[in-house]
């Protein structure tokens, strides 16, 4: 069956399009031999599978052409005659056996226990993508290496159900349910210059759904798959070791069974770059008109060192910094009083969770690995 992309060029399609299968009408049903006495009520099915039209499925090649691999398995789910659902996984293709057609057409070869063929049954391909219990592993994409050869063999989702034919198992297209994002990042520069080669990390969050890309340095683009969304405000953040890059997304559409070239602009991230190791975060405060204070520290390993402190409150205040996922937290007691402000380094924004401590304390400067980003971020009330 063939997928449409929107948005892409013929050599993309080749690429990320077209990564759903069907299976043939000659499944055989084979069921082994019981000893006397035997309670075994196993049965192999083996099922030749398809594909639709000029369409395309798994192992990508250097031309771009895509086949069944070697190893590649298929997962079924069924109910059982004890009413159980049961997740059954296919032996591993054998290249030279199973893969056929140009690689085209695949024989798997499932066995199950004692099937009740009056249920429908499920194919999910890859079979990664079926958890025990014969639902939708959609954990397996909230870590991936940003390669198509990747994505293909291992992240493609695509499940179809049906009733079984006369004993047979049900001949079937599988839809795929996911979106395919292949990424290309610029700075937002006058004249943006690419900078996806140098990325080594990216996320990707929805506000629900969230993917962490982890890579080597290397031409893109950065292929992504992703649960399908609509109108959605999307978060992006991207890193290449030494610089961290954000980009807010506002009402996207990316549709399952779809592909996208999408090209991004990302702005530098300089309150991102806190969050890099050893550069130290300084922090100035005016606490009119009681004084000002100044708090530095320095970000290593995942975590902040001990703050130390300047300016003539320094000896009245007990402060600390630590990184809350995108957010830098500063935490601060003032005498009796103690709060926290917390600042978004993707929406440069800050709130303090204690207005009374706010309302003492104003935020005048941010220096950030020795760059000064003053301006401040934008107070949210």
């Amino acid at each position: 069956m063939k997928k449409t992309f929107g948005f892409l060029n013929i050599a993309t399609l080749a690429l990320v399009g077209a990564m759903m299968t069907g299976c043939s009408s000659d499944d055989k049903i084979t069921e082994e031999l019981q000893q006397p006495g035997s309670k075994s009520k196993l049965v192999t099915l083996t099922t030749t599978v398809g594909l639709g039209g000029d369409a395309v499925t798994r192992a990508l090649a250097a031309d771009g052409t895509k086949t069944f691999a070697d190893g590649e398995t298929m997962a079924i789910v069924y109910k059982n005659n004890s009413g159980n659902t049961v997740k059954a996984v296919s032996t591993p293709l054998n290249g030279s056996v199973d893969i056929y057609n140009t690689g085209k057409n695949a024989t798997f070869t499932f066995t199950l226990d004692d099937p009740d063929k009056t249920e429908n049954v499920t194919y999910i391909y890859p079979a990664v993508m079926a958890k025990a219990d014969g639902t939708p592993n959609y954990d397996a994409l909230a870590t991936q290496n940003g390669t198509l050869a990747t994505l293909a063999s291992n992240l493609d989702y695509c499940t179809n159900s049906g009733a079984w034919d006369a004993g047979a198992l049900p001949t079937l297209t599988l839809e795929n349910q996911l979106a395919i994002l292949a990424i290309t990042l610029k700075n937002d520069a006058a004249t943006p210059t690419e900078i996806t080669s140098g990325i080594t990390g990216m996320t990707i969050s929805d506000g629900t759904n969230n993917y962490a890309v982890s890579r080597s340095t290397g031409a893109g683009p950065i292929y992504v798959a992703i649960r399908p969304t609509s109108s959605a405000n999307i978060e992006v953040t991207a890193t290449d070791g030494s610089h961290n890059y954000a980009k807010p997304l506002t009402g996207k559409t990316y549709e399952a069974n779809n592909g996208y070239n999408v090209n991004w602009k990302m702005a530098q991230a300089p309150l991102a770059d806190a969050f890099v190791d050893n550069n130290t975060t300084v922090i100035a405060f005016t606490a009119s008109p009681y004084g000002d204070l100044t708090l530095s520290a320095t970000y290593s390993g995942g975590s902040f060192g001990a703050v130390s402190k300047s300016g003539t409150l320094a000896s009245m205040v007990v402060a600390s910094m630590e990184k809350d996922g995108n957010n830098l937290k500063i935490n601060v007691t003032v005498g009796t009083n103690s709060g926290f402000m917390t600042i978004n380094t993707v929406s440069n924004t800050y709130t303090w969770s204690n207005a009374k401590v706010g309302n003492m304390i104003t935020l005048s400067s941010i220096i950030i690995g020795g760059i000064d980003i003053t301006p401040l971020p934008n107070k949210q009330q």
